[in-house]
């Protein structure tokens, strides 16, 4: 196929139901979890190195399919001369552990605010070595998570009457739609063929994977086009999103309450897409007042902390590097690519000026953000 866009009936596909080796290579290739030499090789080479003696503090950051084994490898060259670390991985819904601690990045749902909110929960591994809810709750906010790719491929399929009536105020066309229903029909095919349900590359199966293989699939439309069927989706994908059933998530309090029982920290991450959650009075150890997705807010969330009523903990200031490993080892199968500008570890407004000082007035600094909070998850 050449750059020209042809239209649907071009690719003779049907309804979506026919497979060929094309939709299988790229389907086994963006849920292959098996490292290439080459991959191993990004997977274990820091794109940034500090040699200066330091602590190393990285609370949010996302291994993904990578080994825990190689994450260590890339922390220990990143920071070949540092004196100790607090590195702690954060997998969405998937509690996963490094040194002697473990975390997740948990979502959760507040009544009182009618919003999701997501939370870093950072504990000691061997408070996990037994059964234990918190661990329970986890999972079944994973499982939860994961049937949503396949809801949205279902609605993509079969348009119900908001996605019918908003794909038309944003006037896309029939062509689009119709591209889009092959495309699901594929995806949720080679889904349902492959039997990867229930086996370890399930974690691979994330809301993300529709608009990865669109791109790796739909190489042959111009890059308008292209552009506009990636908009639709995603577009479709909010509002299934959007969808949300509450009742099938656990509240601020309940997750809290249950890492606190096993002397878990808790932490919110990017506020500006919860804000929300600072105003819940929350029992948490701070926020981050920096992420790279939401870097704008800096000195408003370092003057937060100091607004906070006083409560259990004193809230601290922590800074996430958010890093996702895939955009390290594959990066052409992310539309977004925030993450290239990442690593683990480090987090650049800490050395800034205009931070410190507002930090300081503030009474907060990373040297206390990491020596408080370890003591106060150890």
């Amino acid at each position: 196929m050449g750059s020209t866009y042809h239209g649907p009936d071009a690719y003779a596909y049907g309804d979506g139901k026919y497979l060929d080796e094309m939709d299988w290579a790229i389907f086994e290739g963006l849920t292959c979890i098996e490292l290439t030499e080459g991959e191993r090789l990004l997977a274990t080479t820091p794109g940034m190195v500090d040699v200066s003696d330091r602590n190393v503090m990285a609370l949010h950051f996302h291994p993904e399919w990578v080994p825990i084994g190689m994450i260590d490898e890339r922390l220990r060259k990143a920071f070949p001369n540092a004196k100790g670390r607090l590195a702690i991985p954060t997998q969405h819904n998937i509690i996963q552990g490094l040194d002697s601690f473990s975390g997740v990045e948990a979502d959760v749902f507040c009544p009182e605010c009618g919003a999701k909110l997501q939370f870093l929960i950072h504990l000691k591994s061997h408070r996990l070595n037994k059964p234990t809810a918190f661990a329970s709750m986890i999972e079944r906010t994973f499982r939860y998570r994961a049937l949503q790719l396949l809801d949205i491929l279902h609605e993509l399929i079969e348009p119900g009457k908001c996605m019918a009536e908003e794909s038309d105020r944003l006037g896309f066309d029939i062509t689009t739609a119709a591209i889009a229903r092959i495309y699901a029909s594929k995806l949720l095919l080679l889904i349902e063929k492959s039997g990867i349900v229930g086996t370890l590359r399930a974690g691979m199966l994330k809301n993300r994977l529709l608009t990865d293989f669109i791109c790796k699939r739909a190489m042959g439309f111009g890059k308008r086009e292209t552009e506009r069927l990636l908009e639709y989706v995603n577009r479709m994908k909010k509002l299934v999103k959007a969808r949300l059933d509450p009742d099938r998530f656990h509240t601020p309090k309940e997750l809290i309450e249950e890492a606190r029982s096993l002397g878990a920290g808790v932490v919110i991450p990017h506020p500006p897409r919860f804000w929300p959650a600072l105003l819940c009075d929350l029992d948490v150890d701070g926020w981050e007042v920096w992420n790279p997705s939401t870097p704008d807010h800096v000195m408003f969330l370092i003057d937060c902390l100091g607004r906070r009523k006083p409560g259990k903990r004193e809230p601290l200031a922590f800074m996430g590097d958010d890093t996702h490993m895939s955009a390290k080892i594959r990066p052409e199968t992310l539309a977004k690519k925030i993450s290239d500008q990442t690593e683990i570890g480090f987090q650049p407004p800490w050395d800034q000026a205009e931070v410190q000082a507002a930090l300081k007035a503030a009474g907060q600094s990373r040297e206390r953000t990491l020596n408080e909070y370890l003591e106060r998850i150890s």
